[in-house]
């Protein structure tokens, strides 16, 4: 079995199968504050459906997202396989066949493992999408969780402020806390998630 530490290059919380009702974002926190040409570098190779917000606040802080029509950029991105068919659903929307959802979720890590490798990525979040059905978690997702100790006085720092950190903060606490995991992070994570988790 392969190394997690070599697999996993950092914690990706969220990591797995996603799927998709309207749009789609990812959060991604670095280690520094990347420079302006590896921001370039970051923002050209963004995947093409999330290309409808690219917004970096608080210098190490990066979200992606798509916009409102996920699903339509994603069947102008990426092809369907053999017999498979998009679909329109009953409450109208379209909806890209499972092999387009596919191929934006490997597209995700794929330029996830790649930023890293421009700037040291601290950690990745995309939150689940209740509407849709939420996320087939991974591996990756699961061995992050058990990162989160090392990462708690991060999240501290940004859970008082507004903006993309915090909301990634927030999101991170909740998955841990729908996972069982809190109990495991003493006295800090009980109290911070008081006042800043969102709905399970």
């Amino acid at each position: 079995m392969a190394d997690p530490e070599q697999a996993f290059p950092f914690p990706f919380f969220g990591a797995g199968e996603a799927d998709y009702y309207m749009w789609a974002e990812v959060h991604v926190r670095f280690a520094r504050e990347p420079t302006t040409s590896q921001r370039a570098a970051i923002a050209d190779a963004v995947p093409v459906p999330l290309r409808g917000a690219v917004d970096w606040c608080e210098g190490r802080q990066l979200m992606v997202a798509s916009g409102l029509f996920l699903h339509g950029a994603v069947v102008r991105a990426y092809p369907a396989a053999p017999g498979e068919l998009d679909r329109i659903g009953e409450d109208g929307w379209l909806y890209a066949a499972p092999s387009r959802i596919a191929a934006l979720n490997a597209d995700i890590e794929a330029w996830l493992r790649r930023i890293h490798g421009e700037c040291p990525v601290l950690a990745a979040y995309r939150a689940e999408d209740p509407d849709s059905g939420g996320t087939r978690l991974s591996p990756w997702h699961d061995w992050s969780l058990a990162q989160l100790p090392g990462l708690l006085p991060e999240l501290e720092r940004v859970l008082d402020h507004s903006g993309n950190a915090t909301s990634m903060a927030r999101g991170i606490m909740a998955m841990a806390r729908r996972a069982s995991r809190l109990p495991r992070l003493g006295v800090f994570a009980a109290d911070m998630m008081s006042w800043s988790d969102g709905p399970a």
